[in-house]
């Protein structure tokens, strides 16, 4: 079941259209529904930062819209965590590798930033604690400078965000 299933509400990072990626990352394998079911299974309230409301109908959750003042993705978060109190954890709409053990790790985590087996932040993972009073800022690194880090580097490349059409080619071939 999801930790805190009271007060944790798990954002799905699902707004932005991927220039590298020459694709809409949210729909690509319907990865933000499939997650957004599997979130909602074990107990978690789940809202979805699709962007415009243009794009709601791609979502099977509810969906939560970007401020019309935001320019990048840290005053989305910011804007979101000022209208919530609770605990919320976040998930990126391209880590395609998330299997079940790893979103059992991500969600038993305490507040914080994760890091990856390369020691590299991954700020679209993090646990937001309740009631936070995050710094302004347009960068995930300084949003989320107060917080601790949360070693995760035992769950290996599941954390990988895709960015790139060859590391889908990759991930197709591993899958085979």
């Amino acid at each position: 079941t999801c930790v805190n299933t009271m007060s944790l509400l798990c954002l799905i990072l699902a707004g932005g259209k991927s220039i590298r990626m020459g694709q809409d990352k949210a729909l690509l394998y319907d990865s933000t529904n499939i997650l957004s079911k599997k979130l909602e299974a074990l107990g978690c309230r789940v809202l979805i930062a699709c962007g415009s409301r243009e794009r709601a109908h791609h979502f099977d959750s509810n969906c939560w819209f970007d401020p019309p003042y935001s320019n990048s993705l840290g005053e989305v978060i910011y804007a979101f965590v000022a209208e919530h109190d609770e605990e919320v954890q976040l998930f990126p709409c391209d880590m395609y590798r998330l299997d079940d053990a790893a979103l059992a790790t991500i969600l038993a985590q305490s507040p914080g930033v994760p890091l990856d087996s390369e020691s590299n932040e991954q700020f679209t993972l993090t646990r937001i604690p309740a009631q936070s009073n995050l710094p302004e800022a347009m960068s995930l690194s300084k949003l989320f400078s107060g917080l601790g880090r949360n070693n995760l580097n035992s769950l290996g490349n599941r954390l990988e965000n895709f960015n790139h059409p060859d590391q889908i080619g990759d991930l197709s071939k591993s899958d085979q």
